[in-house]
């Protein structure tokens, strides 16, 4: 743990759920820093254990194993992530659907194989991706047909970024930025300004910030295909399944930028976007309260009404 001595800044710099993360925040000691530090590092270590699906030994990869035979027990915990799994279904309106691993599976292996995957594979994949067929209560989970698959992707690294936001507020931290591979939460502002400036990559320029955001009591989101895809047969294909075609989506939208009270609401309406495209995805963002946006897409910039409130000059 580095202090920045001048202004009080505590950085954490460190690798979890797969991506580089980074935490900056005042506190009014190094024993409650030191405390947050223990509390946000021993969560993450135990949350990506249990729900990582590249660990073999996970909670999720035993649901996934046991999947058309066994129920799996879980501990209340567990089930709080089974009910974020609810939630996001129910409020993507099916578009972030837990069990959508199997499609995901199919088109990395189309990837490293460098084939298209036949209409038939995709039917068969889509044909497992069901979360309301998943039984869970009471302490167990199933899954009932043998292939299905978990995953929660689609909403873990936001869902963690809320939960360290929660332990500094439970520290009594008032000043802190949570950055876990660009999905970002703010409390507060910096030593040395007004607010946490962060900056949303160009997507067509890499290494280039296209805007910088103020952001203070708000999460942070970005989805998009510009910079993760599968070149499959010479083609680009990116990293997000539309689950009702099973295909990669496919738009002239690059990247949705969302801003909201809480970053995992804004990584599902951001890539929600990016699955309907810019029209539809823009007029969801407008009707949800306290949420704003900005799209980069193939040819122009799209904003939502109130989005100037936060973008700052270059």
């Amino acid at each position: 743990m580095n202090t920045n001595l001048t202004g009080g800044l505590f950085k954490l710099k460190f690798k979890a759920l797969g991506t580089v993360c980074e935490v900056q925040f005042r506190a009014a000691s190094v024993e409650i820093a030191k405390e947050f530090r223990k509390l946000a590092l021993g969560w993450l270590r135990d949350f990506e254990n249990r729900w990582s699906r590249f660990k073999p030994t996970s909670l999720l990869c035993r649901i996934n194993a046991e999947a058309g035979r066994s129920m799996v027990d879980l501990t209340e915990a567990d089930e709080e992530i089974l009910k974020l799994c609810e939630h996001t279904f129910q409020i993507s309106g099916s578009l972030n659907d837990p069990t959508s691993l199997p499609l995901t599976s199919l088109w990395d292996r189309a990837g490293k194989e460098d084939r298209m995957p036949s209409s038939g594979e995709i039917e068969e994949a889509k044909n497992l991706i069901s979360w309301p067929a998943v039984e869970w209560g009471d302490g167990r989970v199933f899954l009932p047909e043998k292939g299905m698959a978990l995953e929660i992707g689609g909403f873990g690294k936001e869902y963690a970024v809320d939960r360290l936001i929660g332990f500094a507020k439970r520290l009594g931290i008032v000043d802190c930025l949570v950055d876990l591979g660009r999905d970002v939460a703010a409390l507060g502002q910096p030593p040395n300004g007004p607010v946490w400036v962060v900056g949303i990559e160009d997507a067509k320029k890499e290494d280039a910030a296209a805007f910088r955001l103020a952001v203070s009591g708000k999460g942070l989101a970005t989805s998009g295909n510009g910079r993760r895809f599968r070149m499959i047969k010479g083609k680009k294909f990116g990293h997000i399944i539309d689950p009702r075609s099973g295909w990669p989506a496919e738009n002239d939208l690059l990247t949705a930028s969302c801003l909201a009270d809480d970053c995992l609401t804004a990584g599902l309406l951001s890539t929600n976007a990016c699955i309907i495209g810019k029209k539809e995805g823009m007029e969801i963002i407008e009707r949800s309260f306290g949420v704003d946006a900005l799209f980069q897409t193939s040819s122009d910039y799209v904003y939502s009404s109130n989005i100037h409130r936060h973008v700052l000059g270059s």
